[in-house]
């Protein structure tokens, strides 16, 4: 997987090396070690037992290809080990059609003794694991931040999984989330300067971090922020923010089909957006929940919403181990959500990208 690492971040990693030479000595192969850590981690699916003969050589260069992985693992080079598995992935999924991904490729990986090595991570394992019963939770999320409230699972997790956690940590897709939240908190000032007592509408806000770091909030800039979820859960996390971030901030549990059907007297706002949700909606469903937002919208409002870009090299990484399946979209798909509006109620469309070219934003304003 992709990283930027710093001298500094180069030297801690050469030392967690070291720890991860340590975690491997005195095991034969790589398969027993893996038998070892898998044994200790996580019960993993089985590959499917009847195979085509072509899905048997598929799942032969499976297990060959990932046997390589794990030997730069045994020679002790960690970097070499995290690159070569994804490197492996990409290939493999390059090769191969989405059934034989689904079919052959997923479910032999996952049995692979690699999987006990990298399932001790602990934003691998969260997004396996799925502790709130659906991917990509506010938990994953706060994973990725290094949020505070995460680092117990991580000085939970063993020295293997703290090693690897530093290298999914680093990955594009990550550093990507990471810039979208602090995106979001500059759109959030950058409203309410403009438009003093700004109302705003966060929807699927998860545990709306981006609150943490936005000036206008803290500094009572908002006259009323409704951040909406289904997830009960991360709404007790929002709720706290009332108190030591901004009174303004009102939680409220709300689903896609909620806003979809109208089901809600949320009132209009000056900003609203959807920031991590649309990478799980499919496009017809997409389209309405735009429009149905773009309605909620003041004269001069804007709507933002954003989606992963295909392309993310982490993909096949994150399917495999993770779990984490989304719908990646490209420019012109993430521009179709807005083609259920009418032209003559918008003002502008602007699209952009972030400097990975990982996640792509639109903003709607309207007329």
């Amino acid at each position: 997987m992709s990283s930027t690492l710093s001298v500094q971040g180069r030297l801690r990693k050469e030392k967690s090396a070291r720890r991860f030479k340590g975690s491997l000595r005195g095991q034969q192969t790589p398969f027993e070690i893996g038998r070892v850590l898998a044994a200790k981690t996580i019960a993993l699916p089985q590959p499917a037992q009847e195979l085509s003969l072509d899905q048997q050589n598929i799942q032969s260069r499976v297990v060959a290809r990932l046997d390589r992985a794990a030997s730069a693992a045994e020679m002790h080079d960690r970097n070499g080990f995290i690159l070569g598995i994804n490197e492996t992935l990409r290939s493999l999924k390059s090769d191969v059609s989405d059934g034989d991904w689904q079919d052959v490729v997923l479910p032999t990986a996952r049995v692979h003794p690699l999987a006990g090595h990298v399932t001790e991570c602990p934003l691998t394992r969260h997004s396996l694991t799925r502790p709130r019963g659906y991917p990509g939770d506010a938990g994953l999320l706060d994973l990725i931040y290094r949020h505070a409230d995460a680092q117990p699972v991580v000085a939970a997790s063993s020295d293997t999984g703290r090693d690897v956690y530093g290298f999914t940590n680093d990955t594009s897709v990550c550093e990507a989330v990471r810039q979208r939240r602090k995106l979001l908190a500059e759109r959030i000032d950058r409203i309410a300067a403009a438009r003093p007592g700004a109302e705003m509408l966060a929807v699927a806000c998860g545990h709306l971090r981006e609150a943490e770091i936005s000036v206008a909030m803290r500094g009572g800039r908002i006259g009323r922020f409704i951040a909406t979820d289904q997830d009960l859960d991360s709404l007790r996390v929002v709720e706290g923010y009332r108190e030591h971030v901004s009174p303004a901030i009102e939680a409220r549990k709300l689903s896609v089909r909620d806003f979809i059907s109208g089901r809600h007297d949320l009132g209009t706002f000056d900003f609203v957006y959807a920031a991590g949700l649309y990478d799980y909606l499919d496009d017809r469903i997409a389209m309405r929940l735009t429009r149905r937002l773009f309605s909620l919208l003041k004269p001069g409002g804007t709507l933002l919403v954003a989606n992963f870009l295909t392309g993310c090299m982490e993909v096949p990484y994150m399917e495999v181990f993770m779990d984490w399946h989304l719908l990646y979209r490209t420019e012109a798909e993430i521009k179709a959500f807005a083609s259920e509006i009418s032209d003559v109620d918008l003002a502008d469309v602007t699209y952009y990208q972030d400097a990975r070219n990982c996640i792509g934003y639109m903003e709607l304003q309207r007329i």
